[in-house]
């Protein structure tokens, strides 16, 4: 078993840890895993990939930041400054899709496909507006602003993978899918209902988020050869 391996055994395990011990005995233990977590994604970067990519360093960089915000500041700012970092994170990711693009070129089940998963998207992102458009105050233009890029991000990253049907635009979807999740279900708690099942979600899709980043960052664009994999 090589390193790569190992290293991605150690990931699946640090996630495990950190929902296991935030289910059976406290969250105390969540932020230093959140930096172990992260931590470990961005070496398997270092060593699965071939030719490091400054973009790349600084995008994994901003997301180490967002997990070393709570233990700098009070929790009243922290959400705002987390909010800042995924906004500018997200801002980042916007390279990516114009890095990946091509042309688009669908037939009738691709763009069935996509207005059936973009409409069903549309609906959940305008509800998680509503019940978050008063909650969040003074932060509402930022998580409108939030809201927005990861809808933007997980959609064109749906057309993208459905047009382009390689491995690595299908990797930056799961990443998409994951962020987008992750971040709704993460203001859906912090500012409307507080839930312990959210924060179980929250634990388990924003590491794969990332862990699906690096999977991409590390990826060839080679097309798919299952027929499998043509749609969502």
């Amino acid at each position: 078993m090589n390193g790569e391996k190992i290293l991605k055994l150690f990931i699946s395990f640090l996630i495990v840890l950190q929902v296991l011990e935030f289910v059976f005995f406290t969250s105390y233990l969540n932020a230093y895993l959140n930096i172990a977590i992260l931590i470990s994604i961005t070496v398997l970067y270092l060593v699965s990939t071939k030719s490091i990519k400054t973009l790349h360093i600084v995008v994994l960089l901003v997301f180490l930041l967002r997990e070393l915000i709570p233990f700098f500041g009070d929790l009243s700012s922290m959400i705002e400054y987390q909010m800042t970092a995924n906004l500018i994170a997200n801002i980042l990711l916007f390279y990516f899709l114009y890095y990946n693009h091509k042309s688009f070129v669908y037939n009738k089940r691709d763009v069935f496909t996509l207005v059936l998963g973009s409409s069903l998207y549309t609906v959940i992102f305008f509800m998680v507006y509503q019940i978050l458009k008063e909650p969040m105050g003074e932060l509402y233009l930022l998580g409108f602003l939030h809201l927005v890029l990861l809808y933007i991000l997980l959609v064109v990253g749906a057309m993208h993978y459905i047009n382009i049907r390689s491995e690595k635009s299908l990797w930056f979807f799961l990443a998409m899918l994951n962020f987008s999740f992750s971040e709704n279900m993460l203001l859906i708690d912090r500012f409307y209902l507080e839930s312990y099942e959210l924060e179980v979600l929250i634990l388990i899709c924003k590491p794969l988020a990332m862990f699906f980043l690096v999977n991409y960052m590390i990826t060839k664009s080679l097309k798919l050869k299952s027929e499998e994999f043509e749609g969502f």
